[in-house]
């Protein structure tokens, strides 16, 4: 994913940026495993809920 991500942006503005996107993604990605849509997970998260994906 951060190749694909590199070759539509040209790159990252800061390596903040890359650490933030990458957090993002594994967060994404451990929500897939356990079977969770992306959308729920990040709303889930985003309203206080960040633990759903370990359920």
């Amino acid at each position: 994913m951060i190749k694909v991500k590199t070759k539509v942006s040209g790159c990252f503005r800061s390596e903040e940026g890359a650490q933030e996107y990458l957090t993002i993604m594994s967060y994404i990605g451990t929500a897939h495993k356990h079977g969770i849509n992306a959308y729920t997970a990040i709303r889930e998260a985003l309203s206080g809920n960040p633990d759903i994906i370990f359920n």
